[in-house]
């Protein structure tokens, strides 16, 4: 008797967890054709209200199929909803100063699955900026310049070593430790903490994220250059999360996409995310004021995962994919409304969004609560699509 009711109790628990998914999960049309229906756009609505960042993530760097995705809400926000600038995981302080397209990495401006992305936003005068501290692009030439330009204005005495270690670390950013001495960082990392303790650069907010963001890159690059990747995490999404919170701060009046992988936009701080905690850091700085859409390749087998993995997971009630109509077809997951006793239950997302085992083939993911990392799920059906590029 009391095995038949713990039965019940459970199979009570499952319809009503899946009843719970099914209410909030809305089918998408092809990614050539009107994506996005009139329910999603809906549920978009509601929840955009009153946000100045709107993110969208991407499983992985590679795959066209998030981008062609992204495309679609990129476009809807623009035209709807007046987003009228939008922020790369690109090159913060080249991207400050010539918001130019030609300072993102090749994925994005020079992809066939980006083409109408980037013909759309030159279009409707979409405005570009970047949030990484990584730099690249028009760096070399660019940053030495404003900065002479930005000291010697404030009268303050500019050292051509400076200028010279800085520009030999800008062109040589992936081999740093070869054509830098530890001499030459030391040299480096002072001269950059005496500026940012210069009272006339202290009242400068713009130099001082640059110069801050500066001085995290050269860590990254020199510093911690060869250590694990869960030890380089932590500087740079840190300092990326206040590049993001300077942009959207000194531009109150305007509001922002932010174009980035799923895995900085979590809304986590959790262990298991090995420092990626951009999202999480730039929503302690700006509660509320951000909505956070996940995208996902369901069948991206032919880099991670195989079909019949796929088809496997998809009949256990403890992944994520159970609860969707089909696996070969797109799916909104309105994450958002799932009841909290719903969205604290532990999911597995076979690496859909990218944060399956990320670091470690021993990471344990089934007790990771999916549904509470973003607003919104985006699952996309349709044969995976690698980005394609001339390089």
């Amino acid at each position: 008797m009391k095995k038949s009711f713990l039965l019940l109790v459970i199979l009570f628990i499952y319809q009503t967890l899946y009843s719970q998914m099914e209410n909030n999960t809305y089918e998408l049309n092809s990614l050539d054709h009107n994506f996005l229906t009139e329910d999603v756009k809906k549920i978009i609505d509601q929840n955009i209200e009153g946000k100045q960042t709107v993110f969208l993530g991407e499983s992985v760097h590679s795959s066209g199929s998030d981008f062609l995705a992204k495309t679609e809400f990129v476009k809807y926000l623009v035209t709807e909803y007046g987003y009228k600038d939008i922020v790369f995981e690109a090159d913060f302080i080249s991207l400050l100063f010539i918001h130019n397209k030609r300072n993102l990495p090749n994925i994005w401006k020079e992809s066939e699955q980006c083409k109408e992305l980037m013909a759309f936003l030159k279009d409707n005068n979409v405005t570009i900026w970047g949030f990484d501290i990584q730099m690249g692009g028009d760096a070399h030439f660019v940053f030495p310049k404003k900065i002479k330009e930005f000291l010697s204005t404030n009268d303050i005495e500019v050292d051509e070593k400076f200028l010279n270690l800085t520009n030999t670390f800008l062109l040589n950013t992936s081999k740093a430790r070869k054509v830098l001495s530890k001499s030459d960082i030391d040299f480096l990392n002072s001269y950059i903490t005496a500026l940012l303790q210069n009272e006339k650069v202290k009242t400068e907010k713009q130099w001082t994220r640059i110069l801050e963001s500066y001085k995290a890159d050269i860590k990254l690059k020199y510093t911690d250059r060869g250590q694990s990747v869960p030890r380089l995490n932590p500087t740079r999404d840190t300092e990326m999360a206040k590049n993001l919170d300077f942009i959207v701060k000194q531009n109150p009046d305007k509001k922002f996409i932010v174009w980035l992988a799923n895995a900085h936009m979590s809304k986590c701080n959790y262990e298991y995310m090995k420092g990626l905690t951009m999202g999480h850091q730039f929503r302690e700085l700006n509660p509320n004021t951000s909505y956070h859409i996940a995208f996902g390749s369901v069948n991206r087998y032919s880099r991670d995962v195989k079909e019949k993995t796929i088809v496997t997971a998809s009949k256990n009630n403890n992944n994520i994919l159970y609860y969707l109509p089909s696996i070969h077809k797109n799916h909104f997951l309105d994450s958002k409304s799932v009841l909290s006793e719903f969205r604290n239950k532990g999911y597995d997302d076979s690496s859909i969004f990218n944060l399956y085992n990320i670091y470690s083939k021993k990471t344990d993911v089934s007790e990771r609560d999916l549904l509470n990392l973003f607003d919104a799920l985006v699952f996309i059906g349709e044969d995976w699509i690698e980005v394609s590029y001339e390089k």
